[in-house]
């Protein structure tokens, strides 16, 4: 999926500056339910617009790596990724205490590709903050990321997997290593 150059002019010094874009043409296709304000759909919509007024040239575009449970424990809770990987629609009335154990429910509905979408999006946070630490790019987007409410026990705020805290904790290995 990469395309493009990846360079936009950004700052007083005139500098071109590298950029990362982290798109899944598939993080459309999730849905939370009718009525419900989080709209996935949204971030294709986004990439349509980027691809209109001719932004992707100037991007490095990559799909995301989808993070794997050992990623996502970094900061969550075995148990409670084990449970957002096991659910689905047509097991969720079987798991009614772990529902609410777990705080999902009506503001984080259980949907189908409920764990393929935090993969997706927590892949992106995660290989933008990748990608800036080893200095490929100066600025890393991922328009699917920043579900920020979620915690380490609990789902929240329309947030299942706290990206930006993967995020910063991958940015955080480059800080450990140039204080040694």
């Amino acid at each position: 999926m990469e395309s493009g150059g990846n360079s936009l002019p950004s700052g007083s010094d005139g500098v071109k500056r590298k950029v990362s874009y982290f798109y899944d043409p598939e993080v459309g296709n999730y849905y939370y339910g009718q009525g419900h304000p989080m709209k996935p759909h949204r971030i294709r919509m986004t990439h349509a617009l980027l691809a209109h007024y001719g932004l992707l040239q100037h991007m490095q575009v990559l799909k995301p790596m989808a993070a794997k449970d050992r990623d996502l424990c970094k900061f969550h809770a075995d148990d409670y990724v084990a449970f957002l990987r096991g659910i689905t629609p047509e097991t969720q009335q079987d798991q009614l205490r772990q529902l609410k154990r777990f705080n999902v429910g009506e503001d984080c509905p259980v949907f189908d590709g409920l764990y393929s979408f935090c993969q997706t999006y927590a892949g992106g946070s995660v290989g933008g903050a990748l990608k800036l630490n080893h200095g490929v790019c100066d600025i890393a987007i991922n328009w699917a990321g920043g579900l920020h409410h979620a915690k380490k026990c609990e789902a929240s705020g329309f947030c299942y997997v706290n990206d930006i805290v993967l995020a910063i904790l991958e940015l955080l290995k480059i800080h450990e290593v140039s204080q040694i």
